[in-house]
């Protein structure tokens, strides 16, 4: 059990429940397999509990807010970026997923941006931002 006051001093459900750091990353590639394979609406629901269970997890923001993209959903998408991009604003994957949040939220320009910024990552951030910009003609 947490209390309001527990929670206004910044301790989490997942603190109170003992969840563990890793088993919010197992719970977080379940979600990340549903993405992949298209249950879109388990991946949500999955990742939704994730958030409210700790909602200090830039990686679920992220991983949400690709889901609700995905399911057509962009202002939801671009708040869930936003929530990442605060949380850990260096995250390359962050970065990528609040960048495809913008794109599809009616503004290129400054998805286009976080993209061009991405491109040097090395990792699959990068390589998928150089993918995204090359499809967009840039």
């Amino acid at each position: 059990m947490i209390t309001l006051e527990e929670m206004a001093r910044g301790r989490t459900l997942a603190e109170a429940q003992g969840m563990t750091w890793e088993l919010g990353r197992a719970i977080a590639a379940l979600a990340a397999e549903a993405l992949a394979a298209d249950r879109l609406e388990t991946a949500g629901e999955i990742l939704e509990g994730l958030v409210v269970l700790n909602p200090r997890d830039a990686q679920a923001w992220a991983l949400l807010s690709t889901a609700y993209r995905r399911r057509g959903h962009p202002e939801a998408a671009r708040a869930c970026a936003e929530a990442a991009a605060r949380l850990d604003p260096g995250d390359a994957q962050v970065r990528l997923a609040r960048a495809e949040a913008l794109l599809a939220g009616g503004q290129a320009a400054a998805g286009r941006e976080e993209l061009r910024a991405l491109a040097a990552d090395p990792g699959d951030a990068g390589e998928r931002s150089r993918a995204l910009l090359a499809a967009l003609g840039d």
